[in-house]
């Protein structure tokens, strides 16, 4: 069985450190970093470069319900943190000045072109995509093939009622939810 770690919102590649090497039963694992900022790409390529623990694969695209291309913003936060996000009213400090077009990938899709009997675990931490790509999983089916699931629910921004009730219907499946990675 193939272990396979789809990293959405892979931003810097914190998960490495804060997630996959406390799981010796994850070491080996072909781990799909997707992360649309350019800035972190060379940070994730290095990562790549230097860690020989995984089979690295950076993608710049972002997940999402469907292929195409979105418009993202880019913020610089109380953190120092360069995260990209649909809602250009998220935060204040966004630059509504440079949006940043980008290819998206149906998580959906690339779930089911994994092999039939990988053992998915699924990161998202997406600044508030993970209510419409988490809802489509629903939909599609897809989530059938997610054994576990680590997100970040970005309530703060967003409805609490609705993540709320994603995480109520999550609970009814066989997944592992881990709510708030980190």
């Amino acid at each position: 069985m193939r272990k396979v770690f789809i990293d959405g919102g892979a931003r810097v590649g914190e998960s490495v450190e804060f997630l996959l090497d406390k799981r010796e039963d994850l070491k080996g694992c072909d781990v799909y970093f997707f992360e649309c900022n350019p800035e972190h790409k060379k940070t994730l390529e290095d990562i790549s470069a230097t860690n020989k623990d995984y089979n690295f694969i950076v993608r710049d695209e972002a997940l999402w319900t469907s292929e195409g291309t979105k418009n993202f913003y880019i913020s610089n936060d109380r953190w120092g943190d360069l995260g990209c996000t649909l809602d250009p009213y998220k935060l204040e400090s966004l630059d509504r000045e440079n949006i940043l077009e980008v290819k998206t990938i149906s998580l959906s899709d690339f779930i089911n072109s994994l092999p039939e009997d990988a053992y998915i675990v699924l990161k998202l931490d997406v600044e508030g995509s993970e209510y419409e790509i988490v809802n489509d999983l629903l939909q599609t089916g897809s989530y059938k093939r997610i054994k576990e699931l680590y997100v970040e629910w970005h309530d703060h921004f967003f409805l609490y009622k609705t993540s709320h009730k994603l995480k109520k219907v999550l609970e009814q499946t066989h997944i592992e939810c881990h709510h708030d990675w980190v």
